[in-house]
């Protein structure tokens, strides 16, 4: 089948530096007009695996690459640079003269920096993840003047500079907005309590939501999508499911991924699979799950979302008990061509693909292109600076189709707005699993990733209060119940209104 795809607004889609030159922010090169830029005299820093991996304070790593920055000393900051996780062969090409210009434009004075957002581990790129947040003063003026930049920087395991983007700027907007609870979720219908989830060293804490009553109730396992995007905007997805499920008398366990719980020691693995990423973890949250009181602990659910869905069939073929899977807007093919394909996404929002955008596009592709080739035996890891292990360990999943032959029914939901999830995930999802009477489909009209109802939204996202859309959480809990949909698939409208394989 083919869906057709609603357009909406490029809203808080990350400016990659180094990578990207589009028209989000206007890139004036500047330098030295008698020794130069000072990429010229800067030399890109050598990996040295030898060492251990993140060996290094990231935080601290990445407030020094800013700091050069902001002191002119470009030479330095260039210095810090993985040239080839760039997708450069010059270090000129990365302009970060351009890239603080415009960061800093109207604001020049930067006042502090401190990190935003809790720090992340991304295994699939090998990186960890820092988000800073910088407050800058106008020409040292009254205090209305100062603005805030975020700038999210991805670290190699040897303390370089793989990635850098300038994700927002937003003025006068004062401290974070807080994280309220969704509108339809009724505090007086549920209860909330913390569980430990596994064993030291890799004790997660969770939170338990269970509706008010005797039971035994229906639950969930939730996997959120890399800690909830690791806390990067106030919206609480994984809290939003829970409490509106637990309004309609649905249990559920929700808990951070030790990616980004337990960042810095999950990086600093010799090996790091999807196993210690998701499924030992879910495992062992379906395991305590089953021995919470009021709960049925034949009535267990998994749900995740985004790349934590990826994992999914993964634990269902090691706990076959679970009664259902519910997938929300999953990812699907092999894990190395989501980088590519959600960039091209994200660049078809505006209807307008610039040559950056292309770019960036091109850059990712090789990338995977070039790690397929080391995970099937055909090319070496060293050139691309990453431990390759990750990949190798999914060398020959595709989870749509492990999901395929597993004998759990499944849920697969989608929003169908152009942004982040590609269309060829939600094509093979319904293509692999829609021939199956259990499997059940839905597609959200102008909802995004994550099933967000943003029609209200505007910009600056970052910063933009949003709730998963209630109209999912009912959908959910019926199909927990067992009874919605009715309607067998067929045309492509009916998957906008529900449908059944088969």
């Amino acid at each position: 089948m083919s869906l057709r795809l609603a357009r909406g607004l490029k809203i808080a889609v990350p400016l990659a530096v180094g990578l990207v030159g589009s028209g989000l922010l206007a890139l004036v090169v500047v330098g030295n007009a008698d020794a130069g830029p000072a990429c010229e005299v800067a030399t890109a820093a050598a990996p040295d695996f030898e060492s251990a991996p993140f060996a290094f304070d990231p935080e601290a790593r990445a407030q020094a690459f800013v700091q050069a920055m902001a002191d002119d000393d470009f030479a330095t900051a260039y210095d810090m640079l993985a040239l080839e996780q760039l997708g450069r062969t010059e270090l000129c090409e990365a302009d970060l003269e351009g890239f603080w210009r415009g960061i800093t434009a109207d604001h020049p004075a930067l006042i502090a920096i401190e990190r935003f957002s809790p720090l992340a581990y991304e295994a699939a790129s090998d990186h960890v993840r820092v988000v800073l947040r910088l407050s800058l003063n106008g020409n040292g003026q009254s205090q209305e003047s100062t603005r805030d930049a975020y700038v999210s920087i991805n670290l190699t395991p040897d303390g370089r500079i793989g990635w850098f983007s300038y994700m927002a700027v937003l003025a006068d907007l004062g401290p974070a907005p807080e994280s309220p609870s969704p509108p339809y979720a009724r505090p007086s219908s549920f209860e909330e309590s913390q569980v430990t989830i596994g064993q030291a060293p890799w004790e997660l804490i969770g939170t338990l939501t269970v509706p008010m009553g005797p039971g035994p109730f229906p639950a969930v396992v939730i996997l959120g999508a890399n800690g909830d995007f690791a806390r990067e905007t106030p919206n609480r997805w994984d809290r939003d499911l829970a409490q509106g499920l637990a309004t309609h008398g649905v249990a559920s366990l929700r808990f951070n991924e030790r990616s980004v719980a337990l960042a810095l020691a999950a990086a600093r693995q010799p090996t790091f699979t999807v196993a210690e990423e998701y499924v030992d973890d879910a495992l062992a949250a379906i395991k305590q799950l089953r021995l919470s009181p009021r709960v049925d602990p034949a009535r267990i659910y998994l749900l995740g979302a985004s790349i934590a869905s990826f994992a999914m069939p993964r634990v269902a073929s090691l706990d076959q008990e679970l009664v259902g899977l519910i997938f929300v807007s999953p990812s699907g093919g092999h894990v190395w061509d989501s980088p590519w394909r959600i960039q091209q996404e994200q660049a078809k929002v505006d209807r307008n693909v610039t040559e950056g955008e292309k770019r960036v596009i091109e850059v990712l592709k090789a990338r995977a292109a070039a790690i397929e080739a080391i995970a099937t035996g055909d090319g070496s890891a060293d050139s691309l600076g990453v431990r390759i292990g990750y990949h190798l360990d999914l060398a020959d999943y595709q989870p749509e189709n492990v999901a395929r032959y597993l004998p759990a029914p499944m849920l697969v939901i989608f929003g169908d707005r152009v942004g982040v999830t590609p269309i060829e995930d939600a094509e093979a999802w319904l293509g692999s699993l829609r021939w199956r009477r259990d499997a059940a489909f839905r597609v959200y009209k102008g909802r995004v990733h994550g099933l967000f109802d943003v029609r209200q939204a505007s910009p600056p996202a970052l910063r933009s209060v949003g709730h998963v859309d209630e109209e999912v959480i009912i959908d959910i809990a019926a199909w927990i119940e067992g009874g919605w949909p009715h309607k067998s698939c067929g045309e492509a409208d009916a998957y906008y209104e529900g449908c059944r394989g088969g």
